[in-house]
């Protein structure tokens, strides 16, 4: 129903096709039947592919005589051209096909191959000039069939299947049904017929559950993307992000697990003394209060600073002056050498042994938040009072490996 076959190529791969039938109406090919085996019932068409590489067909005007003659062609098609064209008299009008060779700088070396193969497979000639009227052959070079059939008073589809009938014989992976009779339903027994149909019945069967399958691999996938985005705006974080993002996903955890998170920033404003990000409260059953102040950082090369602590001495004596006591514990969160992936970080002051022995006689911690995202990842909620108290306890280096960390009398 297209008179630009081009204009297929949004809705099919050229690539993916074995066979185009032009119809007489079709008036546009582009290299589509280049690319395939072609049958052309069309006068508008330019050019088909020649028997070699670098020949091609084209019309070379009308018939202006009446005399004809029919060609030696296979046993098929030579019955269906009797039996269509038996009672013809005359092919004025006719057009005539002619093979041109466009080989630059000189003829192609198998121009005589290339003409013998076109003028043997003429199914119409005009006697006068021997022109052909009609040709159906198979090309040379890749063995691909072309046909360009007199538009006049054709039963395509007959010829459409006489014609690729023939080609199934030299291309079976293009043509895999065509020309095997024994497998058509008509010259079956019964139970030959009877597999069949239980073979029919499984087929159905298993593109019904493939295409189950498909429709819930894409449901299964629409669901994985959002879980994904939900991640990458939350626990995944800790991995990805430093500064606002990383502070505020750790805070979120934190307070998760069981921590009283107050976030100092929004007590002292912009303009106040720097101090902690973070302040926690932990009341147990007992009625004890546990309070700590924690840094956060994140670092594109770095793994972390030892000025990093002694940033938090120093917010520790601003606690100790806000509050009239010392904070249970110093707490030192880091997210660090961004510019790497995950697997290739280094942990926290990995090289900084002695400032973190000094950190943790202080009641000092460090957490890689690789680490956290690990404990997070794996926790149930019935986990989190073992991370609450692993991170009460732990001085030095906390490591989710190690949970849970310590038993309190």
């Amino acid at each position: 129903h297209e008179h630009d076959v081009t204009t297929l190529s949004s809705k099919v791969d050229p690539s993916e096709v074995d066979l185009i039938v032009i119809s007489s109406d079709v008036r546009s090919a582009g290299d589509w039947p280049g690319l395939m085996h072609v049958v052309c019932f069309s006068q508008h068409i330019d050019l088909l592919p020649g028997p070699i590489d670098r020949t091609l067909i084209h019309l070379a005007g009308s018939v202006t005589t009446e005399e004809f003659e029919l060609p030696d062609v296979p046993l098929p098609l030579s019955r269906l051209r009797q039996q269509q064209y038996g009672d013809l008299q005359s092919v004025r009008g006719w057009q005539k096909l002619i093979l041109r060779d466009f080989t630059p700088f000189g003829q192609h070396p198998k121009w005589e191959e290339a003409k013998t193969t076109f003028q043997n497979g003429a199914v119409f000639v005009e006697r006068s000039g021997n022109s052909p009227l009609g040709v159906c052959f198979n090309r040379i070079d890749n063995n691909r069939g072309v046909s360009w059939l007199p538009f006049v008073d054709a039963k395509q589809a007959l010829w459409v299947h006489s014609i690729v009938s023939q080609w199934a014989q030299y291309d079976k992976d293009a043509f895999p049904t065509f020309g095997k009779w024994t497998d058509l339903p008509e010259w079956m027994t019964a139970k030959e017929t009877q597999i069949l149909s239980q073979i029919y019945s499984l087929e159905q069967e298993e593109h019904d559950i493939c295409r189950h399958i498909e429709n819930k691999i894409g449901e299964l996938c629409g669901q994985l993307a959002l879980a994904k985005a939900d991640t990458d705006n939350g626990l995944r974080r800790l991995i990805t992000k430093q500064n606002k993002e990383l502070k505020d996903e750790v805070s979120k955890v934190l307070s998760d697990i069981g921590f009283e998170v107050t976030d100092v920033d929004q007590l002292v404003g912009e303009k106040g003394t720097k101090r902690e990000d973070l302040r926690l409260h932990h009341k147990d059953y007992n009625g004890n209060h546990w309070n700590a102040i924690v840094e956060v950082r994140g670092y594109a090369r770095s793994s972390g600073q030892t000025d990093d602590l002694h940033r938090i001495y120093r917010f520790e004596r601003f606690y100790q002056k806000d509050t009239g006591h010392a904070p249970d514990k110093l707490i030192y969160i880091v997210n660090g050498e961004l510019e790497l992936l995950p697997p290739q970080r280094r942990e926290p002051l990995a090289s900084a042994s002695q400032d973190l022995e000094e950190f943790a006689e202080n009641d000092g911690l460090v957490i890689w938040s690789i680490d956290l995202f690990r404990a997070m990842k794996a926790a149930k909620p019935s986990d989190y009072p073992h991370i609450l108290d692993s991170i009460k306890c732990a001085r030095g280096r906390w490591r989710s490996s190690n949970l849970p960390l310590c038993n309190e009398d």
